[in-house]
């Protein structure tokens, strides 16, 4: 295959992710748009901000807001990574744009590892990965597969507990580096 030919059927490819677009907006907008699971989406998006706005520790702000980006930006790629593979896909989602659903990957889990970064740091950061890592494969997974958010089309729950286990063990990592200095 030639440049050409390539660039055609990249194209080609781009028009139908498009039109498939257009379509899934109409159906968001018809019936998800600013009914229950959307509402309930702009709080889950919400409410995490504003509960770590007030119970985060102040002089660790930006240490935790550091690996709270790492956290978003992680679970951004392994999201949309596994809806590319077909693994799950969202319903009920806040934007129609993202093949992630937000309110997870940039709100309730960045805001949870945070919070539990700061809350009893004398408990190894391993036994708070671990408890990290099978409450949100056996508690928050299947609580929004039961609300219709999200749908396993080839994923188990138990292939997430070591996935987030991880994500919480390097995002802890990252806020005890003293590696810091001056610019």
């Amino acid at each position: 295959m030639d440049k050409a030919e390539k660039v055609e059927k990249v194209g080609k490819l781009f028009d139908e992710f498009h039109e498939l677009h257009e379509v899934y907006a109409q159906i968001w907008l018809d019936e998800t748009f600013l009914h229950w699971d959307w509402w309930l989406s702009v709080f889950l998006a919400v409410g995490p901000w504003v509960f770590w706005f007030f119970y985060r520790k102040m002089e660790s702000t930006h240490r935790l807001l550091y690996a709270g980006l790492f956290v978003m930006l992680l679970s951004l790629c392994l999201d949309y990574t596994g809806a590319a593979l077909g693994l799950w896909h969202y319903s009920g989602k806040e934007t129609p744009s993202f093949p992630a659903w937000l309110p997870f990957n940039f709100c309730m889990m960045p805001v949870c590892i945070m919070f539990l970064i700061q809350t009893k740091p004398h408990i190894a950061a391993w036994k708070k990965g671990l408890f990290f890592g099978a409450l949100t494969s056996y508690v928050g997974e299947p609580l929004f597969v039961l609300a219709g958010y999200y749908i396993l089309t080839g994923w188990k729950y138990t292939y997430s507990l070591p996935i987030y286990a991880l994500i919480y063990l390097f995002a802890d990592w990252l806020t005890k580096r003293e590696s810091f200095s001056e610019l």
